[in-house]
């Protein structure tokens, strides 16, 4: 291995080792990755690039984001130093369990606008807009990677003890 590629795993293995344990820096990660993965695309349309690349680049960006967000978001009580398994995306199964229901939702109400639209709703087709039948198919598999995902992680952590909570104050005195 060379130096230059051990120096670029040491950098990444860095950047996989935070943790990020705040509410605000949780948002401040899920805005700026929005952000990405809404400008990016249009950098690449601006550029001239073909309008397949721009969707494969958000997804991949919006999948890459939620994966690593996972990894390094910590919940409150849950241990910081150690890595998450695999199929833990949430510190908590109802969390878990909320966000892959929104994906599912997602998930069907693309699917129903697409058969809407292939049946000739006017209103269907007009909402689908200039979206071709690949990034409407890219859109299906992301969604229903990511409900998979989330759903994985809120049957997983139903089966562990739950943890066990710190309060969210601190007291003032101390009674002896």
């Amino acid at each position: 291995m060379t130096d230059d590629t051990r120096v670029a795993g040491d950098a990444m293995q860095r950047v996989l080792d935070i943790r990020i344990t705040s509410w605000y820096f949780k948002l401040l990660y899920v805005v700026g990755a929005w952000l990405i993965g809404f400008l990016a695309p249009g950098l690449l349309t601006a550029l001239n690039a073909p309008a397949l690349v721009g969707s494969l680049l958000s997804t991949a960006i919006t999948l890459g984001s939620v994966i690593v967000g996972a990894r390094l978001f910590r919940g409150r009580g849950e241990p910081v130093a150690p890595r998450r398994p695999w199929w833990k995306m949430t510190a908590r199964p109802l969390l878990s369990r909320v966000l892959g229901i929104i994906f599912v939702l997602f998930l069907a109400s693309t699917l129903f606008l697409v058969v809407t639209a292939t049946l000739g709703v006017g209103r269907s087709v007009e909402s689908l807009g200039r979206m071709t039948i690949l990034d409407t198919t890219i859109s299906v598999v992301l969604a229903a990677v990511l409900a998979f995902l989330y759903l994985n992680s809120a049957f997983r952590l139903a089966k562990m003890p739950a943890p066990v909570r710190e309060p969210k104050f601190k007291p003032r005195l101390k009674l002896k």
